[in-house]
């Protein structure tokens, strides 16, 4: 729920009521906090309570930057030490490789994984490099908000349907979801129907479904991930990848607590026959894979990539058409600790710039945002000296200037592998610079 709560939303958005007003990053820091207080009082793990509890974490592949600096940020306010993030389909790549040592020595002709990643609330499918034990995420799609959360609402709405019932209460509603998960999750690839407990929340004890009804309701959330998968096979493509060369794939790697859905599994196998491998663990691959990349031991180097666009809308050379500037694309490489620098040189039109900055997930061949797009911060930043101890720039926008002109701009991007961006904007003609963390 608290993931669900703070996805998609800039840190400092509220996400309580108008009882409760929370940000998003303090409800992450408080569920945090209090994980960490469970884990130092109620598990077996024997730490000394001032001793630094060392974390790796991981997110969906589709996670927007800001929605990495919050994760990132609200384990460091719970008291964790951050070893590292990385995306969850190079976590499961690297369970993956545990689990087929084969795949990783030197005569294997196998060169890379796809990960088939379909959790609670998210669908990630991604491309993993398996080349010298080197992990490097080659390239991503997925649907960031679909996932098994949604199969139990589908349920849920052919029960109430069953009982001829328009709605229930919230809290009634929740906990038919929780009946509607359970059941969902004892199925077995041979069940033809599904029985879900109903007692205490509707006048039947238990209502029982066809499951060819349920499959039927959650062909088309199904054909996303497949449509998903399909995508990132064009991308490997382009990338000179043939992914019908089942000689180079070590497999479809199925992960994700919502892979054993049978209507799911079914419908995977009908796709990609042979390709396919459930992980043993489903439920657990992330967690194995992290655990592996915080052994110093592992012998495993990992290069993440950006799986989003991101860049700047800014003045066209006329000063007055507005163009979209991609500064990093969705496939840079992130070395391992080490962050992306990106650098743009100009002589700008108007005496104050607006850099409205923006992420996305696709790009047209006009450069044009789309898919799913993020708005960021917008920055106002003095191109006339003259106007570098102005307090209020709003009021010189629209202003054009001679001295502008002639005046080198230079901004410097690092993008950090956190999710974190920065940008420094320079007047390298007069001499004065600033900084910036984009939000």
């Amino acid at each position: 729920a608290v993931k669900s709560a703070v996805s998609g939303k800039a840190p400092d958005e509220d996400v309580g009521g108008a009882r409760s007003r929370m940000s998003a990053l303090d409800l992450a820091s408080a569920y945090l906090s209090y994980v960490k207080q469970m884990i130092l009082e109620q598990s077996n793990l024997e730490v000394d309570p001032d001793e630094p509890l060392e974390v790796m974490v991981a997110v969906p592949a589709q996670s927007s930057s800001r929605q990495r600096y919050l994760t990132m940020e609200a384990f460091r306010r719970a008291g964790f030490q951050l070893l590292g993030l990385l995306n969850e389909p190079t976590a499961a790549a690297l369970e993956y490789a545990h689990h087929s040592p084969r795949s990783l020595s030197a005569r294997s002709p196998k060169s890379y994984v796809v990960v088939y990643d379909l959790g609670g609330g998210t669908f990630d499918t991604a491309a993993v490099s398996l080349k010298n034990q080197s992990f490097e995420l080659i390239s991503s799609e997925g649907v960031s908000s679909l996932g098994g959360n949604d199969f139990d609402d589908l349920i849920a709405g052919s029960v109430l349907s069953e009982c001829g019932i328009a709605g229930l209460a919230d809290t009634d509603y929740i906990r038919l979801l929780e009946r509607c998960r359970r059941a969902k999750e004892s199925l077995l690839l041979t069940s033809r129907r599904i029985l879900i407990d109903t007692s205490e929340i509707l006048e039947e004890d238990e209502v029982v479904l066809s499951l060819g009804v349920i499959e039927s309701l959650c062909e088309p959330l199904i054909e996303k991930t497949i449509e998903s998968v399909r995508a990132l096979f064009e991308n490997l493509r382009k990338q000179g990848i043939d992914p019908d060369n089942t000689r180079e794939l070590g497999a479809v790697y199925l992960v994700g607590g919502s892979v054993n859905f049978p209507p799911v599994l079914k419908r995977l196998r009908r796709e990609f026959g042979r390709k396919l491998q459930l992980a043993p663990q489903s439920h657990a691959s992330t967690a194995v894979g992290l655990a592996i990349a915080a052994d110093s031991d592992s012998g495993v180097a990992i290069r993440e990539a950006s799986t989003r666009h991101f860049g700047v809308w800014r003045e066209g050379a006329d000063g007055v058409e507005k163009i979209f500037d991609p500064i990093l694309d969705r496939h840079s490489g992130l070395q391992e600790g080490n962050p992306l620098k990106v650098e743009r040189v100009y002589h700008p039109a108007h005496s104050v710039g607006c850099l409205r900055f923006v992420e996305c997930t696709q790009l047209d061949h006009m450069h044009t945002p789309g898919g799913e797009v993020t708005p960021w911060d917008h920055v106002l930043f003095p191109y006339d000296p003259e106007l570098k101890k102005e307090e209020d720039l709003h009021l010189f926008l629209e202003a054009k200037a001679d001295a502008a002109k002639w005046q080198e701009i230079v901004e410097t991007y690092d993008y950090e592998p956190n999710g974190l961006i920065r940008v420094a904007i320079e007047n390298r003609t007069s001499g004065y610079r600033r900084e910036y963390i984009l939000e």
